[in-house]
């Protein structure tokens, strides 16, 4: 042990006490003048600096230290004397104790006499916590302590500090380990800082806690909001090519059946591919609907007439274990909707609530006039004429933890093959789109509320004339312009057309279209166009005819359309994909006042002129 450290110095068990030593430097002679450097110093940068003059004062030069160290101790020593940041080792048997000048503001009342002298001895009062980590480190185990608790003597208090150790064995020529080097740094400051943080976070006012909750609870819904939107455009794009493929399935079926009639086989096998083909439509219908790219044809009618009309399908659908109650007002409720998707989305909240209920129940569906619509997932409540359509069970209910994922595509809580997810979707996407709102309540054990909130609208319902034979009858004769990109959809629109007794002309484009009713606009009867093509949509092909053509009825056929529904005040006739014979019959029948057709028959009533 250091002797003058014993003079100074009280017994290791107690406090290091700082004492004033005379700091001595040898002389320093250069090799190349004929003198010479003395063995206790070293080739440091700056032979000025404390820590070397510590070292010059302690054992290493007057107790010998310095003539028996090993070339591997100097350079080692040399490297950390010169090195910026907080350093030190530990060498030999005795573990003795060097630090550089970094690392001196940290040593506190232990600066004095600290150096070359034991680690044990230096730091007494935390070698229980650190005596372990060097013994590893010895022993060839590095060792890392990141903000390790440690109490220490600072300026003579006993301080809670933090620190990060990072200990590495050095190893001398022989592979044997020589001593330590100790990274350090002191995070106090650091870890103070950070638990004066947290302790101003807990002594937040209710009040404030209350409003982060709130922020928090906003950052979600805008968070689910940003997740359906882009599920829905996925949904939308796929569902857009689904549709032109189930266009010609659904469209062969049909014109097979409006066709020669047919043995007893083969009609089953139309029956089932138009079966399958209507599933796979209705599939489809749903996700289109959930995106809100579903394009809508609306309708003004009577809400309440609306519900009754669908009142027998839903008994079938909810079995004789589940009754139906209505509650419909006495005075008309008139909207202007898509009523196939009210109805569908009718049907699926029954659905829903019958197999929430477990044996026998009652699903109860109410219509009433309310004046506002109310806020309901953050959205700003609205004042107006709206009618509210409540579907209520008293089954099982929906847990709070999932009530605010029950709109999600493919989210369902049944089990496997009993349904596909998207009913619900399906509901919260065609309100959406119809500037409604949908919104649930529900008690687990008590049963559910589903309510939807559609506009109300001051417009009376128009009557439909006509029958769908009547339209296929009064397709004969016409000629028509198709606009389809789409190879196999303009087939089917081509053959289907010709089915019905039109002439037909194809155009593969926007563009080629312009050019030939440029030409030959007079032949034409009807233009009959997609939305969806690249270059002029089927929606600024409709205008320019429009403007350029007044007298020419033009009709936009589609299964996805972004532009249809965000422009839904357009004015064109929309006829849906995947549409049937029929369909597309009444679709393109000129509207009265428009005149006469543009072709005529001959005496055996054939189309006199075809355009191919």
């Amino acid at each position: 042990m250091n002797a003058r450290w014993q003079h100074h110095h009280k017994p290791c068990a107690q406090r290091l006490v700082t004492l004033p030593v005379p700091f001595m430097i040898d002389a320093v002679r250069n090799g190349s003048t004929g003198l010479h450097m003395s063995r206790s110093e070293l080739p440091v940068s700056s032979p000025d600096s404390l820590a070397y003059r510590l070292l010059q004062d302690s054992d290493w030069a007057h107790g010998g230290l310095a003539e028996a160290a090993p070339d591997e101790l100097r350079t080692v020593l040399t490297m950390i004397l010169d090195c910026p940041e907080p350093l030190w080792i530990s060498w030999g048997p005795d573990n003795l104790f060097y630090f550089n000048d970094a690392f001196s503001p940290w040593m506190g009342n232990k600066l004095v006499g600290a150096m070359a002298t034991p680690v044990r001895i230096v730091w007494h009062d935390v070698w229980d916590e650190l005596g372990g980590a060097i013994a590893d480190a010895m022993a060839g185990t590095h060792r890392s302590f990141r903000n390790l608790r440690v109490f220490m003597d600072r300026d003579g208090t006993r301080r809670e500090t933090f620190w990060t150790f990072s200990y590495s064995p050095i190893r001398v020529a022989d592979g044997s380990v020589g001593g330590i080097l100790c990274v350090v740094s002191d995070q106090t400051e650091f870890v103070s800082e950070r638990n004066e943080h947290s302790r101003q976070v807990e002594s937040i006012s209710e009040e404030a806690r209350q409003a982060h909750a709130e922020l928090v609870r906003a950052r979600e819904q805008l968070r689910q909001s940003q997740k359906l939107e882009a599920i829905g455009q996925l949904t939308g794009g796929v569902a857009h090519d689904f549709n032109n493929l189930l266009q010609v399935i659904t469209g062969s079926v049909d014109m097979l059946r409006y066709g020669e009639p047919r043995d007893e086989q083969q009609r089953r096998h139309i029956e089932a591919i138009g079966a399958a083909a209507d599933r796979a439509t209705s599939l489809v219908s749903h996700l289109l609907s959930f995106s809100r790219r579903q394009t809508l044809s609306p309708e003004v009618f009577d809400l309440g007439d609306g519900v009754e009309g669908l009142a027998d399908i839903i008994r079938t659908l909810l079995g004789s274990r589940v009754a139906l109650q209505l509650d419909l007002p006495d005075d008309p409720l008139h909207v202007l909707l898509d009523k196939t998707q009210l109805d569908t989305a009718l049907i699926n909240l029954a659905v829903n609530a019958r197999d929430a209920i477990g044996k026998n129940g009652t699903v109860r569906i109410c219509v009433r006039r309310v004046d506002s619509m109310p806020s309901v997932r953050f959205a700003p409540p609205l004042k107006g004429a709206f009618a509210a359509v409540s579907v209520s069970d008293d089954g099982c209910g929906i847990e709070e933890a999932v009530l605010s994922q029950v709109f999600d595509p493919f989210f369902t809580t049944k089990g496997v093959g009993e349904g596909t997810g998207l009913g619900l979707s399906q509901v919260f996407g065609f309100v959406k789109q119809s500037e409604g709102e949908v919104d649930v309540t529900s008690t687990v054990g008590e049963g559910s509320t589903f309510v939807l909130y559609l506009p109300l609208t001051d417009q009376e319902p128009v009557s439909m004339e006509g029958s769908s034979l009547h339209a296929l009858q009064e397709a004969k004769g016409l000629n028509v312009l198709v606009v389809e990109d789409n190879v196999d959809v303009a087939a089917f629109a081509v053959s289907a057309l010709r089915e019905l007794g039109c002439g037909v002309q194809l155009a593969r484009n926007g563009a080629e279209a312009l050019a030939d009713l440029e030409r030959h606009h007079a032949r034409y009867d009807v233009v009959f166009s997609d939305v969806v093509m690249p270059g002029i949509t089927g929606l600024e092909l409709a205008r320019t005819v429009r403007a350029t053509y007044p007298g020419l009825h033009v009709v936009l056929t589609s299964g996805y359309s972004e532009l249809l529904a965000r422009e839904t005040d357009h004015g064109f006739v929309v006829l849906r994909k995947p549409y049937t014979l029929g369909g597309l019959a009444e679709a393109i029948k000129p509207p009265l006042g428009a005149g006469d057709p543009a072709v005529g028959l001959d005496n055996e009533g054939r189309v006199w002129r075809t355009v191919t």
